[in-house]
């Protein structure tokens, strides 16, 4: 889905959004006003508030609001610091892509507001401001509950808004009948409140949940509600997702020359509102329409920017998160450190005191001293662990995608246009956009199914085979006591793998190869098997390729399995067999049924 994620003014409860000689009207006000004091401060949070949506590429807001803020704290004045705070991290997170600054002002905000209790009414802005970040990392079980909770907060007054983000979550993990129920809850508490920002913003994410489900005619519906909505208003905040957004919808509905129009125009206003994400959404749907319009090489080149970008703002989603990880992480381990020094030094201080009493103290003294430095070698031992959990949750994401495989996959299309086999490359393009797809999908879950992990394996390695030429056959058994339905495993535990015996074994072979994957069930243990007839390691090491990816992935492999084997008390491993032609693979997992 392609959401734009609306965020809270901390005064949006109080006010009402209104027509330009209003808000003229108020400018005016605060212009001629003379002495600067609360009276002026919130005039001031009321522009704002009002204002700030309506424009959000005027790059003014900055330093207005940093003005406000000076005001408010020579004022002593909180209400007016920690709404100006709030004001600060949604130009932030939203105006200047910077979501991580974003956060820090937010918090900072509800660090004053808690103190000051009786402006607490306006901690339900920030808080959502902060469970917009969680949802715009992709973290949707934290971004959930915050909600949800949120939902039942009674200084909620616009609980219409927050079932919008619910919406707004279970349409982004495809759960759309929980996503349908919610949009239309939210539409008629924004109907009610006659708020017709939220209205445009509802109906434009609305048309995109319709259309996922076939209702094709209510999406086109919604469109247009949207579309007129933000003309009568003039909400340009809204106008570039809005447009990206019918795009798709009109592509859906097979209106292929309206779906170029809104996703050309998308591309052309983005730069007003600052969004990547929006740009990046307009540029994949214009690839689909050109693709439509069999212009290949137009799609070919529109979907490697849409590549480009979209790895770009993942590189940069992943920086926020390894940062949060790599923070978190220092943050325990500094603590555990700090935790183990205390005990240290009370049990020295203890020992001091009471070192002269006697033989029988002395020794109470030594168990006590003992059983404090077992627990302290414990929590040196769980500091260090999840170290190691943190340090391969970082490796794994930095190595989800390898970036000559995507390079090389475009070029592969590339050759194909040019050479004019056009069914060969949108063949290609389907099954590489398919791949990149369930890949992000996955990397987020700790456990998938093994029928889901199973349809990823195998189109990595159809366009595996396209790529060398069809230089190897591939089969997949499943034992027959094995339901793939019923049975979870960490995603692409067998990539790495898969891509070793591709490139250092198959891609190598002067004769076509086979690849067999197989799984089965032994001693309660889920066996994954890759084993291939290639040249093997001895002689792939011989030929001087190189090892570094095959390494990394091997390490990165055993640390997940490891860490599976601590958390579950089981003893999963990796075991490899050097045959007379090729190589064999066995992972051993702890059997883990869905339900």
């Amino acid at each position: 889905m392609k959401n734009l994620l609306f965020f809270c003014f901390a005064v949006m409860s109080m006010c009402s959004f209104s027509q330009n000689k209003m808000l003229d009207s108020l400018a005016h006000v605060i212009q001629n006003y003379k002495t600067q004091d609360t009276n002026y401060v919130n005039l001031r949070i009321k522009y704002t508030a009002r204002k700030m949506f309506l424009t959000p590429a005027d790059t003014t807001w900055p330093g207005y609001v940093t003005k406000t803020l000076e005001i408010s704290k020579k004022l002593n004045y909180p209400k007016g610091i920690a709404i100006s705070y709030n004001n600060l991290g949604i130009i932030n997170h939203y105006f200047l892509s910077d979501p991580l600054e974003g956060l820090h002002y937010y918090q900072k905000s509800y660090d004053v507001f808690e103190k000051a209790q009786i402006y607490k009414r306006y901690e339900v802005g920030v808080l959502t401001n902060i469970g917009l970040i969680n949802y715009e990392q992709q973290n949707y079980d934290k971004a959930l509950q915050s909600f949800k909770t949120l939902l039942k907060n009674p200084e909620n007054k616009s609980k219409f808004s927050t079932q919008f983000y619910i919406g707004n979550v279970y349409g982004d993990q495809k759960q759309l009948d929980s996503a349908l129920h919610y949009y239309t809850e939210a539409l008629k508490g924004a109907e009610q409140n006659n708020h017709f920002i939220f209205l445009a913003n509802i109906k434009t994410n609305l048309s995109i949940v319709q259309a996922n489900v076939g209702l094709l005619k209510d999406a086109l519906a919604s469109t247009k509600e949207s579309l007129n909505l933000i003309e009568k208003h003039n909400i340009e905040g809204l106008r570039v997702t809005a447009y990206t957004n019918a795009a798709e919808v009109y592509l859906q509905n097979k209106d292929i020359e309206k779906a170029e129009y809104y996703a050309l125009n998308s591309l052309k206003l983005h730069e007003a509102l600052n969004s990547l994400a929006t740009k990046n959404a307009a540029l994949e749907t214009l690839a689909h329409v050109y693709l439509e319009k069999r212009d290949y090489k137009n799609a070919f080149n529109t979907y490697k920017k849409h590549i480009v970008l979209r790895d770009s703002l993942i590189n940069a989603d992943r920086k926020l998160e390894i940062s949060r990880k790599e923070i978190q992480y220092e943050a325990d381990k500094h603590k555990a450190i700090s935790e183990i020094e205390i005990e240290r030094q009370k049990s020295i201080k203890n020992a001091s005191i009471i070192g002269g009493s006697g033989l029988l103290i002395a020794t109470l003294i030594g168990f006590v001293l003992y059983r404090r430095k077992q627990e302290a070698v414990s929590k040196s031992k769980e500091a260090e662990f999840n170290a190691k959990v943190s340090d391969t949750e970082l490796k794994a994401l930095r190595s989800q995608m390898n970036p000559h495989f995507i390079f090389n996959s475009l070029n592969s299309i590339g050759d194909y246009i040019l050479k004019n086999d056009t069914q060969s490359a949108s063949n290609y393009l389907s099954k590489f956009a398919k791949l990149m797809r369930l890949t992000l999908e996955n990397s987020e879950k700790k456990e998938i199914l093994l029928s889901d992990d199973i349809a990823l394996l195998k189109t990595y390695m159809d366009i595996e085979r396209k790529r060398f030429n069809d230089k190897f056959e591939y089969t997949i058994e499943v034992a027959k006591d094995l339901d793939a339905d019923n049975i979870l495993v960490p995603p692409m535990i067998l990539q790495p793998f898969i891509e070793n015996s591709i490139i250092h074994g198959l891609s190598q072979k002067d004769t076509p190869g086979l690849l067999k994957i197989s799984f089965k069930m032994e001693n309660n243990m889920l066996i994954c098997s890759v084993d291939d007839n290639g040249i093997g390691r001895k002689k792939s090491i011989s030929n001087n390729t190189n090892d570094d990816n095959k390494s990394m992935g091997m390490a990165i492999t055993k640390n997940r399995i490891e860490i599976i084997n601590k958390l579950k008390n089981t003893n999963g491993r990796v075991a490899i067999t050097d045959k007379s032609e090729g190589t064999r693979i066995d992972v051993s997992l702890p059997i883990q049924f869905a339900f």
